[in-house]
């Protein structure tokens, strides 16, 4: 018996670099911000006291752990950052390609995310969306499927066929019309032949 080994599925961390990285930038820089911040808070005093003496320029020890905790919080900061936003990127690139599906026609499938992705609750509204639009479209479809049975019918009068296909093609036109809120077509024209 022969085992087929398949490549380990590569983790994608940097799904949406833009976002991410400018996300990031934004947190690493509020990091060395505040590494700066809390280093002079922490070393003024010391100066101020004359706990420290520094005549012109910090020692090279506080210097060097200035520098190194800077790096740390840096590369921590950075680290946490991508992790943290590949979690919004990741629902993010998802919700995208949905629409790009819906915009080419694709009504149907839900949207699925990862185990410990943000967002849970843009996606359940979305799907539910989703949902409401096959629903109706459905329903839709089912009534035009009604009323070319009515027309096909050989059990009823031509004049009655014509009659009941009309009054439903006008109560599905006044439903869609009323969902896509588009004003009704003959009082428009009606403005136009009085004018």
């Amino acid at each position: 018996m022969e085992f087929k080994f398949y490549p380990k599925k590569q983790r994608l961390v940097l799904i949406n670099r833009d976002f991410q990285f400018r996300y990031t930038g934004a947190a690493v820089l509020v990091g060395l911000l505040s590494t700066v911040l809390t280093s002079s808070l922490i070393i003024y005093p010391l100066y101020s006291f004359k706990i420290l003496r520094m005549p012109f320029f910090l020692p090279t020890p506080i210097l060097g752990l200035i520098g190194l905790a800077a790096v740390l919080n840096i590369s921590l900061v950075g680290f946490m950052g991508i992790l943290m936003t590949h979690r919004v990127a990741g629902p993010m690139y998802s919700l995208v390609r949905q629409f790009r599906r819906i915009e080419e026609g694709r009504w149907y499938g839900q949207m699925r995310i990862r185990d410990g992705d943000d967002m849970r609750y843009v996606v359940r509204n979305f799907n539910a969306m989703i949902e409401s639009i096959h629903t109706q479209s459905r329903m839709d479809s089912d009534k035009v499927r009604q009323i070319r049975e009515v027309l096909v019918a050989t059990d009823i009068d031509e004049t009655e066929k014509i009659n009941r296909a009309l009054v439903d093609l006008k109560l599905l036109d006044s439903k869609l019309r009323a969902r896509l809120h588009v004003e009704r077509e003959s009082e428009g024209s009606d403005a136009d032949q009085k004018a």
